[in-house]
């Protein structure tokens, strides 16, 4: 580690929850850093919420046209990986945050399910489906979360 940095607090994760700390506690006055590796925004930014409101709000307006002839402001962003280095210590690419509270906002990802055969089919999950640029003829939605009834309630109005 070539750089240390002292904090207040230290988020790991840039989904939902852990922006919302970072913003909460920079607004606080906190020396804030925010650790991601990935891409910031989270599930819910990129493969959940967002995206499947877009293609919710778009599937609404063919439907309809068919029918009728502060941003982060004083948070420090380290993208890298982050592991623990001590008790209050997290080592993220050459850096080592000391900071008095660590907060871990990992998010999540997606797990198929045990059903046999589903490996030999193709299919989606919310990480992939928004990469699809063809409508499919048949769907299959596995999940009512809000994110399975936003894409079958989206895809249904598609048609």
């Amino acid at each position: 580690m070539s750089e240390r940095i002292a904090a207040d607090v230290c988020v790991i994760g840039a989904g939902s929850g852990g922006l919302t700390v970072a913003a909460g506690a920079s607004q606080l006055g906190m020396k804030t850093v925010l650790i991601e590796r990935g891409k910031m925004g989270g599930d819910c930014l990129n493969y959940g919420c967002v995206p499947s409101k877009a293609l919710l709000a778009a599937a609404k307006r063919v439907k309809l046209a068919q029918g009728n002839a502060a941003f982060g402001l004083g948070v420090q962003v380290v993208a890298a990986s982050a592991r623990f280095a001590g008790p209050r210590e997290v080592a993220a690419g050459d850096l080592l945050v000391r900071a008095r509270r660590i907060v871990i906002a990992t998010g999540s990802s997606p797990t198929l399910p045990p059903i046999p055969g589903l490996d030999a089919v193709p299919h989606f999950t919310n990480e992939t489906i928004f990469a699809n640029t063809v409508l499919p003829q048949h769907l299959l939605i596995i999940g009512g979360g809000p994110i399975g009834i936003e894409m079958a309630q989206a895809h249904g109005l598609l048609g």
